[in-house]
């Protein structure tokens, strides 16, 4: 398995289907093969070759995966059209959308309609963590997903100051060893 059986892998748009599907199979208890189904696919392995970034999404079903799946609309379509055409510039034709070009009103509104509660219910730690988001250009890199949060969770019980401190240049060593000799032993 190579990085040139799998082009569109690393693509923001592949993650967003990917997570979107893992949760809706989760959440909704439902199949790949249903979700396939609703999306009027015959075979569900078209549909997993996407979220594997084994082929890309196509830019005319953007719209609907973004339905069926609850992904935001605008950012799923210009993940989609990054990664079908990665060399164009997008945002040449679209709004300006960084957090440092976003004013309060607008963060707060995209808060509130995406997460289906008023900015003042939020603790101050969760709205830290938005604007945070708001500002990464590649937030996948930098957030967790729910299948790694329990790894990190043994890290920071075994490293509690991790969140300050860091790891050093042998505590990474010895962890990537530990993971290494368990991938040998299996």
């Amino acid at each position: 398995m190579s990085q040139d059986d799998f082009p569109f892998v690393d693509t923001a748009a592949t993650q967003m289907l990917s997570s979107a599907i893992s949760r809706a199979t989760a959440e909704r208890g439902t199949s790949l093969r249903k979700i396939g189904a609703e999306l009027n696919y015959r075979q569900a392995v078209v549909l997993s070759h996407m979220a594997s970034g084994r082929v890309g999404i196509p830019i005319d079903r953007a719209e609907d995966f973004a339905d069926k799946l609850q992904i935001p609309k605008g950012e799923f379509l210009a993940a989609v059209l990054k990664q079908r055409h990665p060399d164009v510039d997008w945002s040449l034709i679209g709004p300006n959308n960084s957090a440092s070009s976003m004013d309060e009103s607008t963060i707060t509104m995209r808060l509130e309609a995406t997460s289906e509660r008023t900015q003042p219910e939020l603790t101050k730690e969760q709205r830290k963590i938005i604007r945070e988001v708001l500002a990464v250009m590649d937030p996948e890199r930098h957030w967790l997903t729910a299948q790694e949060v329990p790894v990190m969770e043994i890290i920071r019980r075994f490293q509690p100051d991790i969140k300050q401190t860091g790891l050093d240049d042998n505590e990474l060593i010895e962890i990537e060893q530990a993971l290494s000799s368990i991938n040998k032993a299996e």
